[in-house]
């Protein structure tokens, strides 16, 4: 188990396994990737926020989000356990980024916190939050309780979390797709 910020040579990236399960049909692909780089900006800023790194100036097109997160990271969070750390594993021969496990006001136990810039939640991020805490659960040793999509409002507001619950289901689930996405990659 490999958790160094590099993809290992034939491994895939959770999101690129899911990527298929993800609709993006009709999006002009211009759009996608303006958003894609936003969301990439937005991540950094935020990840530098946990950090007490926040100094620069924050691109404009970000700030609206990277307020929301701010708004709930001061009012939620008690202690970062985590922040943009990749996790690779072996036997599935996966990796992901985690954005962040933190332990939440009112917890005892960590949530893991996948920020996200769209406004619709995408059934995919079940799957991808699943992945997450199996690679923690292998790589570290460590069962998450607690699985979070903390979706920024893009006029700085505060944001909304979905929480999901059926860890079993979900992580099978992404299982199955690795395996699958590796059995049609050979």
């Amino acid at each position: 188990m490999n958790n160094s910020d590099e993809i290992p040579p034939g491994y895939a990236r959770v999101t690129e396994i899911l990527q298929p399960f993800a609709s993006f049909d009709g999006i002009d692909p211009a759009v996608l990737a303006r958003a894609a780089d936003r969301g990439s900006r937005v991540h950094k800023y935020c990840e530098l926020y946990t950090q007490n790194l926040l100094i620069e100036k924050i691109d404009e097109d970000c700030r609206p989000y990277v307020e929301s997160f701010i708004q709930w990271f001061d009012a939620m969070v008690e202690e970062i356990w985590v922040s943009e750390m990749r996790l690779s594993c072996s036997k599935y021969l996966v990796t992901g980024k985690l954005d962040m496990v933190a332990t939440l006001k009112g917890d005892k136990e960590e949530t893991i916190v996948d920020l996200k810039t769209p406004q619709q939640a995408s059934l995919s991020w079940r799957l991808q939050t699943a992945a997450y805490r199996y690679l923690m659960r292998a790589c570290e040793g460590i069962d998450i309780p607690r699985r979070i999509c903390l979706i920024l409002d893009k006029e700085g507001g505060k944001p909304k979390i979905v929480e999901y619950t059926d860890h079993e289901t979900d992580e099978r689930l992404f299982l199955g797709a690795a395996e699958l996405f590796h059995f049609f990659k050979r």
